[in-house]
């Protein structure tokens, strides 16, 4: 399954940031091109993520396109905010080694609150987070988190 077999329902468009929140309540988070994204960027993103959602928890869905770089500071806001988020669960999709180990990093340092997975296949991610949101009393809630070397 992929995002683009639902319906597109709102779109956000930061100068470095794209939300787009699907029929199947999946909001996908989209760090662009070449972007350096700072703390400023990441009050932006939360501002349009509780817009985005009226304030009600979703699966989340991150992808970054090609040359992203998240600072220290905004790696270390993001966690502050984290429960601020309208985050029901995160997926974050990584198609290399690069972005795979800044994954791996960002959850062994800085130990997210919610749910969060890393994958290397976007539909994988999205049938996870289904799972997630359809299944709220399912074992999944209740394991530690643990990080996965891509779940297939």
């Amino acid at each position: 399954m992929t995002l683009n077999a639902t319906t597109l329902l709102k779109k956000v468009k930061l100068d470095k940031i794209k939300i787009e929140l699907y029929e199947n309540e999946i909001v996908h988070v989209t760090y662009l091109k070449g972007s350096n994204i700072d703390v400023l960027d990441k009050m932006a993103e939360l501002e349009a993520n509780l817009a985005i959602t009226n304030n009600q928890k979703h699966p989340f869905l991150i992808s970054f396109e090609p040359f992203v770089n998240i600072s220290k500071e905004a790696k270390e806001y993001s966690i502050t905010i984290e429960l601020e988020q309208p985050f029901l669960a995160v997926a974050v999709v990584v198609d290399n080694l690069a972005y795979q180990i800044m994954a791996d990093f960002y959850f062994k340092f800085y130990k997210p609150k919610v749910l969060y997975k890393v994958f290397k296949s976007q539909a994988k991610a999205i049938e996870w987070l289904l799972d997630v949101k359809n299944n709220p009393n399912s074992d999944h809630r209740n394991k530690p988190l643990k990080f996965p070397f891509f779940n297939f």
